[in-house]
């Protein structure tokens, strides 16, 4: 028999096969190769890979490899998608196969379910296939919590705000990889709603955690579903930054409806749980928690001025619209976000089609607004302009008239309280505003912010709920829209 990996996923009888699969889980490193052999084997009984499975895979196969950019990976999956099988005990079994010498440190939300998961990966290395394929593996204990190997490999699990003390994870200096932390679902949801709960689990990852790696190359992989705008995965994203904007984590996010509400959409594991089944959860669960839980896309649940299923998409941005501006929200402060908003007019709705929602410094904003004006061509371009930015509105207008732009750049300033002018235009925009289901980055984020905007607060994220309001009274006030 050959060792092509297609040729081993039509095997069905994998027990005669299995020096063959020896050689080629040990040169090859294929998760979901491992996954298919060792579940059926153990469990009798198939392992239904989706697609969500093979990327879930390919990554963790680049840990293993010891050839991801960061290291840092983070899973937000929904419930029920076999997150904890894959990264977790067939991980850490299948390591264990490729170098016996590894330390894991693995933490969940409670010790039911770190010690679920060691009894699992344990009764996977115990199993006579296991032994026949890997013969080099050998279990020198018999605790609850723990596993030892006969060549120093070790894996201590504990609750995420267990005691931990005197363990360690990775290999000092290796080459290869050599261990890793693990972290599935350190909060309960439940527990998600207390801020003295999420804060504590924050805190203990970056007093406590973060030090318990052996070498700084050593993996962390974080799988959970999302409980909190503010919850773990949110306090790192926010801290240390994602691969995309130059940071720390690799975030791959997994809704359990992949295209919701367009004619394409479809589950994510439409074998284990259908689409109508999700819809029937999203009716019994409410709206916040199946965004939140199952869609990865949490939001503030009490007081908040655009909620999430209050927000309206186009499907089809108009070639020929009646009217396009832009509108422009200047970074004042470290912590603010440049925001410029294009919209799109047409048939009297108010089509925000794209956007720049970044804190990269004026020498790249600048560059990158004159590439959005030129790209859409609009008729108007308000910036708004405290004495600092007066003359950043100057350069766009001199480059722009040196480049042959029709716009007409204005510098506008506001003076009456921000809050009270959203307030006043929160419910034509709500009306009237339409949005993207685009993957861009930037866009997406200035939608998570727009939907945690609560109503009547000081000094949080409202940059474009900032913009939005400007266009909607500029509109409006020129007669470019309806004003009802």
């Amino acid at each position: 028999m050959t060792t092509n990996n297609n040729n081993f996923y039509r095997i069905d009888g994998y027990l005669q096969h299995l020096p063959h699969l020896a050689e080629y889980l040990s040169g090859n490193i294929d998760l979901l190769m491992f996954t298919k052999v060792f579940f059926q084997l153990v469990n009798r009984t198939k392992f239904e890979i989706a697609d969500h499975h093979r990327e879930i895979c390919n990554k963790l196969n680049e840990v293993l490899r010891y050839d991801h950019p960061t290291n840092n990976v983070i899973f937000n999956i929904p419930p029920r998608h076999s997150k904890s099988e894959l990264a977790v005990i067939m991980l850490i079994s299948y390591a264990y196969a490729l170098n016996p010498n590894c330390e894991f440190m693995h933490f969940s939300s409670s010790d039911a379910l770190v010690n679920r998961n060691v009894s699992n990966i344990r009764k996977i290395i115990d199993s006579e296939a296991y032994k026949m394929v890997f013969p080099h593996v050998e279990l020198t204990n018999n605790a609850k919590g723990s596993i030892c190997t006969s060549q120093d490999g070790v894996l201590y699990a504990a609750p995420f705000l267990g005691q931990i003390t005197g363990f360690g994870c990775g290999k000092f200096g290796s080459e290869k990889f050599a261990g890793a932390m693990i972290i599935d679902d350190p909060i309960k949801t439940q527990d998600a709603l207390s801020e003295t709960i999420r804060e504590k689990v924050n805190f203990t990852w970056q007093n406590t955690l973060i030090s318990r790696k052996n070498d700084m190359r050593t993996p962390v992989i974080v799988i959970c579903q999302r409980t909190h705008e503010n919850d773990f995965c949110g306090h790192l994203i926010e801290k240390e930054g994602t691969l995309a904007d130059g940071g720390k984590w690799d975030v791959i996010t997994m809704p359990a409806i992949i295209d919701d509400g367009l004619p394409t959409e479809r589950a994510l594991w439409e074998n284990r749980i259908s689409l109508d089944e999700l819809k029937r959860q999203r009716s019994e669960l409410g709206n916040w928690s199946f965004q939140t839980q199952y869609m990865q896309q949490p939001y503030a649940i009490e007081g908040l001025m655009f909620p999430h299923n209050e927000t309206k998409y186009y499907e089809e941005e108009p070639a020929d619209p009646d009217y396009t501006h832009i509108q422009v929200d200047v970074a004042d402060e470290g912590s603010d976000y440049f925001c410029a908003c294009v919209y799109k007019i047409f048939e009297n709705k108010v089509l925000v089609v794209d956007c720049i929602y970044t804190k990269e410094n004026t020498d790249v904003t600048t560059y990158r607004l004159l590439e959005l004006i030129k790209r859409h061509a609009p008729a108007t371009c308000n910036i708004e302009s405290n004495s600092a930015f007066m003359i950043f509105t100057r350069s766009i207008r001199e480059k722009a008239g040196e480049e042959g732009l029709a716009t007409l750049i204005r510098a506008i300033q506001n003076h009456t309280n921000k809050e009270v002018r959203v307030l006043s235009q929160s419910e034509y925009i709500k009306r009237n505003f339409y949005y993207s289901k685009t993957d861009n980055a930037e866009y997406k984020l200035m939608l998570k912010h727009r939907h945690s905007y609560l109503k009547m607060i000081k000094n949080q994220r409202d940059d474009s709920v900032d913009a939005d309001t400007s266009a909607s009274e500029y509109l409006r006030l020129r007669g470019i829209v309806p004003n009802i």
